[in-house]
């Protein structure tokens, strides 16, 4: 390409930036409000395909009633079940131009008359995936070092974070499930916003969660924490049951605002979301 020349992609492009979740070698932005809108039309139209063969390994956890409840805003309050869905994900394949690892803790919680999700802890070792998340759907994602390996019937993941490794799992597939409960697709609460002059929000959104493999798995977990990642101040036991999981997942209702979140709970959050 001619030094200075700026790359324009084609529409033949565009559609197969779409099906491999790849921009065209030598492509650059033209930053047009028409090419903006193709692009958040590709990433987030409804039922697009946003993963691929993502791979779970999960455990149930039973949780700290009290500590959790410190990390719920106003209106959100936990499940009469003090469980959370911990896991560790491997993404080989995405439509934002990214292969990552995520690890995450789930609380299951009630808003009103709902059941539903609310994410207090999540990392991922990609900037691409934590900017989207973190902008679009309140997910207070941070960078991590996330391992996974898979051996036969076995895998293994560790996240590490800061010099700490704060969770290690060993799962070891057992048979087949055809009923799982959904890791995404399901409905969310979360936070969106921050200090400042924006009005942060409770906001939420499922997506599409498409089952390929579903397993049950012996999880042996470890958990540990620090000041800024306290995860063994929010796991209170061993796993109550484990999976594994390979689904397709497609965009589904993007995020709508359902609540506004006090400034008490971001100064009470602060260094679990921001530190």
């Amino acid at each position: 390409m001619v030094e200075g020349e700026q790359a324009r992609v084609s529409e033949e492009e565009q559609t197969r930036m779409s099906e491999e979740g790849v921009a065209p070698v030598g492509a650059r932005p033209t930053f047009t409000v028409a090419e903006g809108l193709a692009d958040l039309r590709r990433r987030q139209g409804p039922g697009t395909l946003k993963y691929r063969n993502a791979k779970f390994l999960s455990a149930i956890v039973p949780v700290d009633r009290k500590v959790c409840d410190a990390l719920l805003p106003f209106g959100v309050r936990m499940a009469e079940a003090s469980t959370a869905l911990l896991f560790v994900a491997d993404y080989p394949w995405t439509n934002f131009n990214s292969v990552y690892r995520e690890a995450a803790i789930f609380l299951n919680v009630r808003h009103r008359r709902s059941q539903a999700a609310h994410c207090p802890w999540i990392v991922v070792d990609d900037d691409t995936a934590l900017i989207g998340g973190r902008e679009t759907l309140g997910f207070p994602k941070k960078i991590a070092e996330i391992d996974w390996v898979e051996e036969d019937y076995v895998v293994h993941a560790t996240v590490r974070r800061r010099g700490v490794e704060l969770l290690r799992l060993r799962g070891v597939l057992g048979d087949h499930k055809y009923t799982l409960p959904p890791i995404f697709g399901q409905p969310f609460r979360n936070v969106l916003g921050t200090f400042g002059l924006s009005v942060p929000r409770l906001v939420t959104f499922r997506t599409v969660d498409q089952p390929l493999e579903q397993r049950a798995a012996h999880v042996d977990l470890t958990v540990s924490g620090s000041y800024t990642d306290p995860l063994d101040a929010i796991v209170s036991g061993p796993p109550v049951e484990g999976h594994f999981r390979r689904v397709d997942m497609r965009v589904g209702r993007l995020p709508m605002p359902v609540g506004l979140v006090s400034p008490s709970y971001l100064v009470r959050t602060h260094p679990l979301r921001a530190s």
